[in-house]
C-alpha cells in the first residue's frame, strides 16, 4: 500500500529490461489491476504480465482505490482527474527509482480508458513521456459513448461507492467465455470476486454523475472537465484493441468511431508538429488526408473474444503481440511526410 495523489493506492511492478518502455495497465469499472497479473491460485501464463515479462518489457499495474480488502477505507471522492493524477505520479516514480527510459506506453481496460485526457495532462512536466494509450474495449470520457448497462441501475453503497453487482453476472459469463476458449478455468468465479471486484467511486464511471454532500450528483461539466475530456493537446496518441464477441457488441462495434474525433485530432498535430498546413506540399497534403481517413482501421485490431478477451494464455500473448504491432505503426506516423 501506497499513496500518490492523496489517496491509496497499490501497485505492481516487475522489473526487466531497463531499455525497453515501461509497460502500465490501468484496470476497468469495479476491478483491481490484479486482473492483469492474477492471482497464486490461478497460471501466471494467462496474464497479461507473464507476457510482457517474457517480452523483456518492464511492467506496471495500477489499482485505483475501490470497495475490496486490498484497500482500508473508501474513497467516493475519488474522481477521474485524481486518477490521472495519481497514476501520474506512480510511473513517475517508478521510472525515476528504476532509471528506466523516459518513454512509456499505457493501456487502459474498459473504464480505464477514461483517464487517457486526465493522465495526458498530469504527464506533461514529468519524467515520462506517453509513446501510445492503449484502449483496450474502452471509450474516452464522453457521457453517452459507455454501454447502455454500464450507465443504469447505479445504486449508491452505504460507504458512497458506486455498487455495480448488476454488472457481476455479466462478469462471470465474459470470464466463463474466456475459460471455455483457452480450454481450462482461467481463475475461480469466488476467487475472483473476493480478490479482485468491489464498489467503484462513481466519478470514474463517466455518466456525468458525481459524489457530493454524501450524494450522487449530475454534474456534466464537472465531470468533462475532470476527466480534461475536450482538450485534445493533452492526450497520447490513442490506439484500440478489442475483441470480437458479440457479447461485448458496443466495444465492437463503436470503440474506433468513438475515438476518431480525439485520434485524428491528436495524429494531425504529430504528422504537422509546429508546421502550419500551408506549408504542406501537395504531395504531403494528400498523404495527410489518406492517413487520416484510414486511422481508424490502422491503428485498430480486433482480437478473438468478449470484454475480457486479454484474459488467458491465448488473449494474453495475443494482446501484447498486438501491442508491439501498434506501436510500431505509432512510431511510423512522422515518417508519413
Amino acid at each position: 500500500m501506497s499513496t500518490a495523489a492523496g489517496f491509496p493506492v497499490l501497485y505492481r511492478y516487475i522489473a526487466a529490461d531497463k531499455s525497453k518502455p515501461l509497460m502500465v495497465f490501468v484496470p476497468g469499472n469495479s476491478h483491481l489491476a490484479r486482473i492483469f497479473y492474477g492471482c497464486p491460485e490461478a497460471r501466471e501464463e494467462d496474464f497479461i504480465s507473464y507476457w510482457v515479462h517474457c517480452s523483456g518489457h518492464p511492467f506496471l499495474a495500477i489499482s485505483f482505490p475501490i470497495a475490496n480488502k486490498a484497500f482500508e477505507g473508501y474513497y467516493p471522492n475519488f474522481t477521474i482527474a485524481d486518477w490521472g493524477k495519481q497514476v501520474a505520479e506512480v510511473i513517475d516514480k517508478i521510472v525515476t527509482e528504476n532509471n528506466l527510459q523516459r518513454e512509456v506506453i499505457v493501456c487502459g481496460w474498459s473504464m480505464g480508458c477514461k483517464i487517457a485526457g486526465a493522465l495526458g495532462r498530469e504527464a506533461i512536466g514529468k519524467s515520462f513521456s506517453i509513446v501510445m494509450f492503449v484502449a483496450m474495449s474502452g471509450d474516452p470520457a464522453v457521457p453517452g459513448f459507455l454501454p447502455k448497462a454500464n450507465a443504469e441501475n447505479i445504486a449508491m453503497t452505504p460507504e458512497g461507492l458506486a455498487n455495480r453487482e448488476s454488472l457481476y453476472p455479466w462478469f462471470f459469463q465474459a470470464l466463463e467465455d474466456q475459460s471455455t476458449y483457452n480450454g481450462h478455468s482461467i481463475l475461480p468465479k469466488d476467487i475472483y470476486r473476493q480478490r479482485i471486484l468491489g464498489a467503484t467511486p462513481v466519478g470514474l464511471i463517466g455518466t456525468g454523475l458525481m459524489y457530493k454532500n454524501g450524494q450522487f450528483v449530475e454534474d456534466l461539466e464537472w465531470s468533462l472537465r475532470s476527466a480534461n475530456t475536450f482538450n485534445y493537446d493533452d492526450y497520447p496518441f490513442p490506439v484500440v484493441i478489442h475483441g470480437d464477441s458479440i457479447s461485448d457488441a458496443e466495444n465492437v462495434l463503436l470503440n474506433i468511431s468513438n475515438w476518431a474525433f480525439i485520434r485524428n485530432r491528436v495524429l494531425i498535430k504529430r504528422v504537422l508538429g509546429t508546421n502550419a498546413l500551408k506549408g504542406l506540399s501537395p504531395a504531403q497534403w494528400e498523404r495527410l488526408q489518406e492517413l487520416v481517413e484510414c486511422s481508424g482501421s490502422h491503428f485498430s485490431i480486433s482480437l478473438p473474444g468478449g470484454h475480457f478477451f486479454f484474459l488467458g494464455e491465448l488473449g494474453a500473448k495475443s494482446v501484447v503481440k498486438s501491442i508491439f504491432k501498434l506501436l510500431l505503426r505509432t512510431n511510423s506516423i512522422p515518417r508519413f511526410l
